[in-house]
């Protein structure tokens, strides 16, 4: 008993100081808004943004914000909404299909049209920088012919995959 008292003290030791404040880097807000085709994004699309300076830092960030059901977002870095560090970055953006209650996710709905980092390397839309007063995001993501024709076929796959299983998830 004396030696699970003594591990459980070690293991509650290392993670309150795992973790200090100065291995953090400060934060600034980043909000944002995503349009497809001039038009407002559904809830759940994933923005993400990708340091294009070299991190030093002791736990690497990756910051991203997911949109509601207006198109709007709010970067996440370590807390909910706290934004991202100071630097350049590159934007991604993915659709993740959802699968029922599932936490996991069946691909990208966009079909990695604006997921790749090299592609997006050259838009200047998909660029933002972050300084002390933050940044605001403006996204219009424009789909060719057959990428909307691919999007809304996945998206009503989507949809009638959730009927599929032992959930009736459309209430019918």
């Amino acid at each position: 008993m004396r030696k699970g008292a003594l591990f459980l003290s070690l293991i509650l030791v290392v993670a309150l100081t795992g973790c200090a404040k100065d291995d953090l880097r400060k934060t600034y807000p980043v909000t944002g808004s995503l349009t497809i085709d001039g038009q407002p994004a559904e809830a759940g699309v994933l923005v993400y943004l990708h340091p294009k300076f070299q991190e030093q830092d002791k736990y690497p960030i990756h910051p991203k914000g997911e949109t509601d059901a207006t198109g709007a977002f709010q970067i996440t870095t370590y807390n909910s909404n706290d934004g991202a560090p100071e630097g350049s970055y590159l934007i991604t953006v993915e659709f993740p299909q959802r699968l029922g209650l599932s936490p996991h996710f069946g691909g990208d709905l966009f079909g990695g049209a604006f997921s790749n980092k090299d592609a997006n390397q050259s838009k200047p839309e998909f660029q933002v920088t972050v300084g002390p007063q933050g940044a605001t995001i403006k996204l219009d993501l424009k789909l060719t012919p057959a990428q909307r024709s691919a999007f809304e076929a996945a998206k009503k796959k989507a949809a009638d995959g959730a009927m599929q299983g032992g959930f009736n998830l459309k209430g019918n």
